[in-house]
This record gives C-alpha cells, sequence and structure tokens, in this order.
C-alpha cells in the first residue's frame, strides 16, 4: 500500500514543482446550523420559566462571589466559568451547571 503522503504518479509524469498551482476551492457559507452556541442570542434564551427566577438569582449570586476572588491560583477556573457565563446568556443556573459538570469531570479524570 503506498504512502498516503506520497504522489501515486510515475516519477516521470508528476508535475514539477513550478509546473503546478494551488486549486482554492469554493466553500457556500451556511445560513443556519443547528450548533446552540451559534444560534442568535436573543432566540437561546427565548421562553424561559417565570419559576425559575429564585434559581436565577442564587446562580447569580453564586458566579458574582466566584468571579469577585482575587486568587491567582483560581484564575483559570474564573475563566471557565466567565466562558460558561458568556455562552448561556441569560441563564446563569445552565452556565453554573455547566461549569460544575465540567469542574466536576476534571476532578474524576485527575483522581
Amino acid at each position: 500500500m503506498p504512502h498516503l503522503l506520497m504522489s501515486n504518479d510515475e516519477p516521470e509524469t508528476a508535475a514539477a514543482p513550478g509546473e503546478s498551482s494551488p486549486t482554492v476551492l469554493q466553500f457556500r457559507r451556511l445560513s443556519h446550523t443547528a450548533h446552540r452556541a451559534v444560534r442568535p442570542r436573543h432566540v437561546r434564551g427565548a421562553g424561559q420559566d417565570p419559576g425559575l427566577e429564585p434559581l436565577r438569582r442564587q446562580s447569580t449570586s453564586i458566579i458574582d462571589e466566584v468571579l469577585a476572588g482575587t486568587d491567582p491560583d483560581e484564575a483559570e477556573v474564573r475563566e471557565k466559568l466567565q466562558w460558561h457565563v458568556a455562552n448561556n446568556p441569560g441563564q446563569p443556573e445552565k452556565a453554573l451547571l455547566e461549569h460544575l459538570m465540567t469542574v466536576g469531570v476534571r476532578q474524576d479524570e485527575s483522581a
């Protein structure tokens, strides 16, 4: 089986380095996607349950307290929490849950 990075052409028929030009392929732009992270922010938070408001306030309080920390050892944790908050606008409870789940997975892997 020939090596995948080598040309299958015979050496005498292969293009010389100066004879070939790269071909640029045009990719069509996607008008929409199913990935949540790409949907507009106002769509992601639409139709939220008002019964979750106490949980949202509590989650926001916890997030604010963590982000207000100044310990240099926890800088990476704060950065990751900020990432989750940015990717779940208007849903602090979801951002906190996702953050805690990723932290839990990392702790399980290191144990």
